[in-house]
């Protein structure tokens, strides 16, 4: 069985729920970071562990660093050689949910992208940064203003479908919507909004488990296509 070992930032180290629902037949194995706040002092107050972190994780088969804004907040350079330091330290194939995030992107074309973050301002300026750096513009984004992780989980499918409808009617003429902030919560969520928009949708919780998923098999992972445009049978979430 593949197995994927995972850095995530609340201190619990809890496998993200996406993971088992997506990949049902992969083992995925947790370190939490105890992130307590998305803000600069927050990410700049763990980061330093995430080596450390990943390091405990080195019987998987690869790492991913999962949370998005702790791995753009210092820009992409910064991203790179993270992604090196872990995999020194874990000597296994690394990722970030950012890397992974950029990558559906990519693979989609989504060059203009309305975007709905858990963020604050200061934050949201940091993805906005980064994405322009990744070649993406950021034509509409919408932002739910929070900066402590255990706010994060509070939020149900219907409150972020409802933010996310909004969004899409102030830009419609983007190629798609990110969804910004791996504690926002997919299930539920993903499908029926791709569905009601009929665009494809990026998560950042769905898109760091693919990416996960991806570095060990490809094929596993499936091609962006199938996993972040609407589905033509059921929901993938029960």
């Amino acid at each position: 069985m593949n197995h994927l070992g995972l850095v995530v930032p609340p201190a619990e180290g809890a496998v993200p729920p996406e993971a088992a629902q997506m990949f049902p037949d992969c083992r995925f194995t947790a370190a939490g970071l105890g992130l307590r706040e998305m803000s600069d002092a927050g990410y700049s107050g763990v980061i330093d562990a995430v080596a450390e972190r990943a390091a405990t994780l080195a019987a998987a088969g690869a790492v991913s660093l999962m949370g998005t804004s702790l791995s753009f907040f210092r820009g992409p350079e910064f991203n790179a050689r993270l992604i090196e330091t872990i995999a020194a330290r874990s000597g296994v194939p690394v990722t970030t949910m950012t890397q992974s995030v950029i990558d559906a992107l990519q693979a989609l074309g989504m060059a203009r992208v309305a975007v709905l973050t858990a963020y604050r301002d200061d934050v949201n300026r940091m993805l906005e940064d980064y994405l322009s750096s990744a070649g993406v513009a950021v034509v509409g984004l919408r932002s739910l203003g929070i900066r402590r992780i255990a706010e994060v989980k509070d939020l149900g499918p219907e409150r972020l479908l409802t933010e996310a409808g909004a969004l899409w009617q102030d830009a419609g003429d983007a190629d798609g919507i990110l969804i910004s902030c791996g504690g926002l919560r997919m299930a539920g969520v993903g499908d029926p909004l791709r569905r009601r928009t009929g665009v494809p949708v990026v998560s950042s919780a769905e898109a760091g488990i693919w990416g996960a998923v991806r570095l060990l098999d490809p094929d596993l992972a499936r091609p962006a296509e199938t996993v972040f445009k609407a589905p033509k049978g059921p929901d993938l979430y029960k």
